[in-house]
């Protein structure tokens, strides 16, 4: 469906280059990464991994959550981002593909992940759900925040313009594109909890609660 999707390079290259000006995806991603934030259901002591932590904006809040008896882990592709999340949190980051994270299985308790699956291929999908599904302890939960569908006449033509953008060049949708990510899910072996659809500024996101 989507056979322009950019390269790994090309993701890194640009989400480098974009630098601090990523925080400014809030006026669309904001209202769906907050409700999986609260949806994550964080305890003191917690061990969360955060995919994608771009430049830590989130990944702070999560480590208030957990405490200092928890441990907080950001992974992320682009140098650039990981200095940044460096210098707002302090925290232990890893530069990894999501394909092939270095972790050991079992280890987390939560994994966060916004707006990382619906720039990746299709075909790398169920990779990256199987990564996650093997880093979480037994029950663990994942959260995970992509574009999707439209369900409503404004989100509709919103994404519609954003499809027919990304035909264009992937680039400028920053390689973002919308997915129904529960169907993948359950393919991986996970139970979906619940999934719920956010909408800010028209834009159509899923927030999806997943069970290892």
């Amino acid at each position: 469906m989507y056979p322009n999707t950019i390269s790994s390079a090309a993701a890194r290259a640009f989400y480098d280059r974009l630098g601090g000006r990523h925080d400014n995806a809030e006026w669309y991603e904001g209202r769906a990464k907050r409700r999986g934030l609260a949806l994550l259901d964080l305890k003191p002591a917690h061990r969360i991994l955060n995919l994608g932590s771009g430049t830590g904006k989130e990944h702070r809040l999560i480590q208030t959550a957990v405490g200092p008896l928890g441990m907080a882990v950001g992974v992320d592709l682009a140098p650039v981002m990981l200095a940044l999340a460096q210098k707002r949190t302090g925290a232990p980051l890893i530069r990894a593909d999501a394909r092939r994270m270095p972790l050991i299985d079992g280890v987390f308790d939560r994994v966060y992940s916004t707006y990382l699956l619906d720039l990746l291929p299709l075909d790398d999908l169920p990779i990256v759900l199987n990564q996650i599904r093997h880093v979480l302890r037994p029950g663990g939960r994942a959260v995970l925040v992509s574009l999707t569908e439209g369900e409503t006449a404004l989100s509709r033509a919103v994404i519609s313009a954003w499809k027919l953008a990304f035909q264009v060049d992937p680039i400028l949708c920053g390689g973002c594109r919308p997915l129904e990510l529960a169907p993948l899910a359950v393919a991986a072996g996970f139970t979906v909890i619940t999934r719920e659809f956010v909408a800010q500024a028209g834009m159509p996101s899923e927030v999806i609660v997943l069970e290892a």
